[in-house]
């Protein structure tokens, strides 16, 4: 092997550094003869704690590891082999180096790749796969995600047809087909619809059309078949028997009429398990005794359960009766019997003897019934009966049938006035009523009418705790009885109970009393019978003259209403032995028959009245009745007087009655009555009440100071003597009045045939018979060609098209299309008026006059318009020193008026300008429009602005003749005319036409109109000069038509009155974080660093592409970043691993030593004591050395841990860069302070490098 040239030129450099070393040999003695050698330890020239061992002029410093150098000065520096792999950093420690290991390595040179599997972090059985410093995961099927730890949703994709729901899996998925009507793996197949054998009992399942049809055997039903038919719930077997379907499988085997084994085809239909003695399918035949004929001589069998009955008959051929159990014994009982009153004799065999007895008719009783126990009222009466009752008797009855027609009446009444039991008649019910003290009642009531003249029979009981009564009638079937407890009786009860009156009662001498308040005559008119007290029968003719009155034996009975003789919906009462009509008003007499006169006022529009005397007293409880018609909304109805005063008045007042008392007290009803139709008044006074009924219908009621109706007061009906008087409650009455009464007292206007009760002594004047209407057609009514109809005092119309109102006189003018065609009619009250809008010029103004006939007073101005003029004229009128003038100046509207007697101009101008081009509505108004001197106001656009002048002026009436009123102007001379639009102007309702009677189809009707005196036809519609044409909008903009004025609408980038501006767009300042470039139509920004869009209003990210390591997490700032370092790493990019940590404390508080800090506690508190280099309470902070700047000519310092690194100059060398190497010699001297050794091993390294071979 030979060397290289530089290898050569290396070994030759050492060589010569050698020589030059020997050249100092022999120094390093002392002394005269150079004896003694210089002990150079002396100084203690070895540093570090390195030993010295001294030497012929010299010394040589023995280093503990760590250091070198000729004094053991300089430390070792381990790193410089470069014992760190993999691109660690080789951190120089004292005696050692430390390796910070790039990201996935490990070891002490950091040899080692980092296993990142180790640390299982892929889920869900996936592969690992180990990278530098990363690792990947290889899922298997079903998972994604980093680490696998995502399940795939394999139903995202919605595989699933038909409505089934998916279920996610693991790398799979199912779909739940249920209740889709499909199946399958997707549920894509339709299920066939007999596939889940949907149908009950055995039944076919046909498929048709997607659907299934169950076909059921017979005994089944419904759609799947499921419904089990219940022959048996009709119960279709008789007398008892049990109902056994077919279809009851659990029956079969246990019951003998089913067969042996169920089958579905056999079913349908049931069986009948009959009781003992019947037979047949439904056990409706009786198995009949009576077929062996058990019974004799023609006695009739009667089959029962199990048994028979032998019914013999009364008679035989022969006259011969039979008996015993098969009608084989003769009876002989029953001859020479002597049954009487229609009694039957009945033969019976007892103990082997022959008998008979009778069986009686109601109404009789004995033995023979020979007893008649019939009796009957046929007028007011009563029957006494006393009874002997004890103490120990507490059961009391008493038991009747009668006969009436009469709806109240008292059938008995038995005890005294204080303790007593009734048994009443009310309103056709029976009442029972049990009376033991005055506090203590008990009353029953049976809900059947038992008035029908019918016989009834009840029982009534007052038993040891119950108090009953029954209707034992055949005919009643529900309610036939009730019954209340009253508790334990007393012996002192019951004997107040001994005596009984019945059908009415004795009371000081009279037969009669009061029950209850409401009947007078509360008397029995009727038949009784079997009557019996305590059981014991009573029968007639057993009693004394003293107990009874008006008692008849028998009974006599006939219906008088059967004929119905009351007429006119009369109610007939049958009083048993007559009958009586109840009549409805206005009828009277016997049968109904009569009816009262009506009286007819007023009729032809006469004045009558009629004047009744009072010649009796009807006193303070008096009614005033009548019927009343009219259609007059006013009028005076009665008056009643006296010889002072009209002390009671009733009258009409806008259709309802009024009532006063005593000029004082007033009613009022709430009723209309004036629609033509009878209606009934009743006033009705009472002591200090007065009510008012119309109907039988209660209206109102007042209290009053009580008036007495006496003889000679004197009643006036419609009207009185004294006109004046009468015009006070709305004249003469116009109508008819019927059936008037005070109390049950006529006032007849004339008689009818029945004789009533009335008040003779009457005037009457101008007061005819009937109730015939005026003929209303004969004054002709009706207009504009209506027809006219009379009804009962008063007329309809039937109008003619485009008329209306109830005599025709509303014309609906505007249905006739009076107007032309661009106008628009307008109805007023009695016209119509053609509206429309009017375009002015320069020389179109319009002149107008009153006609003569305006009868209001004009006291506003009303109307819209628009121009762009802002010196104008739009209406003006003046007539001697009045006028008025409505103008615009200087954009604003000015009003000016002087009227009437004033001389004061009073004017007012608007705040606003109106010269817009725009619709502007006016209203000029008095603000007090009934006065003649009133401030006037002023309202622009409805209440958007309003003025008011400050000083009162008249009216416009000096406009309604001889003015002229000018509209648009002041003429074509003067200038200053209006050039614009105005709508229809209104002088209070009374419009300006722009339309001469020419250009309207029928002349107006309405008698107020002002007439447009001007030849020239207005201009109609509105309309400006044509702006717009040609389009004076430059850049393609978009011309608007304002009225005389335009408006372009500019495309986007231009501006101004015709587009003619280029719009600087950078003018809103559109670039947030940037400087703005104008462009056509569009700018550009040039962003500032860290931002970027159009409008630099995005932030950059700067950590899309970060450079943070280990786990760092990357915070974005503007234009830059930064790393948020895991706890375990440090450095700008999170590089460096960081030193160890110390951790002492307790569990509530942790105190942290960071970078190889020790936690140490010192009187109670935790301190850090930190390495050398580090700092701060936790010794997180690394100490700069480079911050005093310790590096010499231009040296650069390297901070490192607890020291620095100066990477020098090629011309300086040194710690501090300090040496200057620029010079041979000093390098040369320089070394031979140095281990020789050291160097000679460092050059020998370094010969290695690069080898060449030759």
């Amino acid at each position: 092997m030979a060397f290289s040239k530089s290898s050569r030129f290396k070994l030759s450099f050492v060589t010569n550094l050698i020589l030059l070393s020997l050249i100092s040999i022999g120094k390093g003695y002392t002394g005269t003869h150079c004896e003694a050698d210089v002990n150079e330890c002396a100084s203690s020239p070895c540093q570090n704690r390195a030993l010295c061992r001294d030497r012929i002029n010299g010394y040589s410093c023995y280093c503990v590891p760590g250091f070198q150098g000729k004094h053991c000065d300089i430390e070792v520096n381990e790193c410089v082999s470069q014992p760190c792999q993999n691109g660690a950093t080789c951190l120089n420690k004292i005696g050692q180096y430390v390796c910070a290991c790039m990201p996935g390595y490990t070891g002490r040179n950091c040899e080692l790749e980092i296993d990142e599997c180790q640390s299982e972090q892929c889920l869900n059985g996936a592969t690992c796969q180990d990278y530098l410093n990363d690792f990947s995961c290889t899922c298997v099927s079903g998972f994604q995600g980093d680490f696998c730890e995502t399940n795939v949703d394999e139903c995202r994709s919605q595989p699933c047809q038909n409505g089934g729901q998916c279920v996610d899996g693991i790398n799979g998925y199912r779909c739940v087909c249920s209740g889709t009507g499909f199946m399958g793996l997707h549920c894509e197949i339709r299920i066939p619809p007999c596939l889940s054998q949907p149908c009950f009992n055995n039944a076919t399942c046909e498929e048709l059309g997607g659907n299934y049809t169950c076909q059921c055997w017979p005994g089944f039903t419904g759609s799947d078949c499921e419904m089990d038919v219940s022959e048996c719930s009709s119960n279709p077997c008789l007398s008892g028997s049990e109902c056994i379907e077919l279809s009851w499988k659990e029956r079969y085997g246990t019951a003998q009429e089913l067969p042996a084994e169920f089958d579905y085809q056999y079913a349908a239909g049931y069986v009948c398990k009959c009781q003992q003695g019947f037979t047949g399918v439904l056990c409706q035949e009786d198995i009949d005794e009576c077929d062996m004929n058990p019974c004799y001589n023609a006695g009739t069998c009667e089959n029962i359960d199990g048994s028979y009955i032998c019914h013999c008959p009364l008679t035989h051929t022969g006259g011969i009766v039979y008996g015993g159990p098969n009608c084989t014994d003769v009876l002989i009982g029953c001859e020479n019997h002597n049954c009487q009153s229609g009694g039957t004799c009945t033969p019976f065999l007892k103990n082997g003897l022959h008998d008979f007895s009778c069986m009686c008719l109601n109404g009789y009783s004995g033995s023979r019934c020979q007893t008649s126990t019939t009796f009957s009222f046929e007028v007011k009466g009563y029957l006494h009966i006393e009874t002997s009752l004890k103490e120990e008797d507490i059961s009391l009855n008493v038991t009747l049938s009668f006969r009436t027609v009469l709806p109240n009446a008292i059938i008995f009444h038995r005890g005294n006035k204080d303790v007593f039991i009734k048994l009443e008649l009310l309103h056709g019910l029976l009442h029972l009523t049990l009376r033991m003290t005055k506090e203590q009642s008990f009353v029953l009531e049976l809900p059947h009418n038992v008035t029908d003249g019918e016989w009834h029979t009840v029982e009534t009981t007052l038993g040891k705790n119950t108090f009953e009564m029954k209707v034992l009638d055949r005919s009643c079937s529900n309610d036939c009885a009730k019954q209340e407890p009253v508790g334990a009786l007393d012996g002192q009860l019951v004997s107040a109970l001994q005596n009984t009156y019945i059908g009415g009662l004795k009371v000081d001498g009279s037969s009669s009393e009061s029950i209850n308040g409401i009947h007078t005559e509360p008397y029995l008119i009727g038949c009784l019978q079997d009557v019996h007290i305590d059981s014991e029968l009573i029968l007639p003719g057993n009693w004394s003259s003293e107990s009874a009155l008006n008692v008849n034996l028998g009974c006599s009975k006939r219906d008088r209403c059967v004929t119905n003789p009351c007429q006119n919906r009369g109610r007939c009462v049958n009083l048993w032995q007559s009958y009586q009509c109840e009549c409805y008003r206005p009828y009277e007499g016997q049968n109904c028959s009569d009816e009262y006169v009506v009286a007819r006022f007023g009729n032809d529009n006469t004045e009558g009245s009629a004047v009744f005397k009072i010649d009796d007293n009807p006193g303070e409880n008096v009614t005033i009745s009548m019927f009343v018609r009219t259609r007059r909304l006013a009028g005076l109805l009665l008056v009643l007087k006296n010889s002072t005063c009209q002390y009671l008045r009733i009258w009409l007042e806008e259709g309802r009655v009024k009532v006063q008392v005593n000029q004082y007290h007033t009613l009022s009803g709430d009723r209309f009555i004036g629609d033509g139709h009878f209606h009934l008044l009743s006033v009705k006074m009472e002591q200090n009440k007065m009510e008012l009924f119309q109907s039988a219908q209660k209206l109102s009621y007042i209290s009053i100071h009580a008036i007495k109706v006496q003889s000679e007061d004197v009643v006036y009906v419609g009207g009185l003597s004294d006109e004046h008087e009468v015009a006070a409650f709305g004249g003469y009455f116009k109508g008819c009045i019927q059936d008037l009464r005070i109390n049950t007292k006529r006032l007849e206007f004339y008689p009818i045939g029945a004789p009533v009760n009335s008040y003779s002594k009457r005037t009457l004047v101008n007061v005819t018979r009937g109730c015939t209407g005026d003929n209303t057609c004969e004054i002709k009514p009706c207009l504009n060609g209506g027809v006219c109809y009379s009804i009962w005092d008063d007329f309809t119309c039937s109008c003619p098209p485009s008329t209306a109102g109830r005599m025709c006189e509303v014309v609906r003018w505007c249905e006739l299309n009076p107007c032309p065609s661009v106008a628009v009619c307008q109805p007023l009250n009695k016209g119509f008026e053609c509206i429309a809008n009017a375009t002015f010029t320069e020389d179109s103004n319009i002149m107008y006059r009153g006609n003569g006939k305006i009868d209001r007073d004009l006291t506003n101005i009303t109307f819209s318009f628009r121009t762009r003029k802002q010196e104008t004229t739009l209406l003006h009128a003046e007539k001697g020193s009045e006028f008025v003038t409505v103008a615009i100046q200087n954009s604003r509207i000015l009003f000016e008026l002087q009227s009437g007697m004033s001389f004061i101009t009073v004017s007012m101008k608007s705040l606003l300008p109106v010269s817009d081009g725009r619709w502007h509505k006016m209203t000029l108004s008095m603000i007090y429009p009934t006065s003649l001197f009133s401030r006037w106001h002023m309202a622009i656009d409805g209440a958007e602005e309003t003025t008011t002048t400050s000083v009162a002026t008249g009216n416009l009436n000096f406009l309604k003749e001889g003015t002229e009123i000018l509209l648009g102007g002041l003429g074509p001379d003067v200038g200053g005319n209006l050039v614009g639009c105005l709508s229809t102007v209104e002088v209070s309702g009374v419009s300006l036409p722009y339309f001469d009677g020419a250009d309207i189809h029928i002349a107006k009707p309405q008698q107020e109109q002002f007439i447009k005196t001007s030849i020239k036809p207005a201009i109609i519609g509105c309309s400006g000069a044509s702006v717009c044409t040609p389009n004076p909008c430059l850049m393609g903009g978009s011309c608007e038509d304002l009225f005389n004025l335009f408006n372009c609408t500019c495309p986007a980038g231009w501006a101004g009155l015709k587009c003619d501006i280029n719009i600087d767009e950078c003018a809103s300042n559109p670039c947030i974080h940037g400087n703005c470039s104008d462009k056509t139509l569009s700018y550009e920004c040039d962003c500032e660093p860290g931002y970027t869009g159009k409008s630099c209003e995005l932030e950059i990210d700067e950590c899309e592409k970060h450079r943070c390591v280990n786990g760092a997490m990357c915070l974005d700032g503007i234009n830059s970043y930064s790393c948020l370092c895991s706890p375990n790493f440090t450095g700008p990019f999170c590089e460096y691993p960081k030193l160890p940590v110390s951790i002492c404390g307790n569990g509530k508080r942790n105190y942290t030593c960071f970078n190889g800090g020790n936690c140490t506690r010192t009187r109670g508190q935790r301190m850090c004591t930190c390495l050398p280099g580090f700092t701060g309470d936790r010794c997180e902070m690394d100490i700069d050395e480079c911050k005093s700047n310790p590096c010499l000519n231009g040296g650069l310092c390297r901070n490192m841990f607890n020291k620095y690194q100066c990477l020098c100059d090629m011309n300086f060398a040194g710690d501090y860069c300090e040496l200057d190497v620029s010079d041979i010699s000093f390098y040369v001297s320089l070394l031979l302070w140095q281990n020789l050794f050291q160097l000679l091993s460092y050059l020998t390294l370094r010969l290695e490098d690069d080898p060449e071979l030759e």
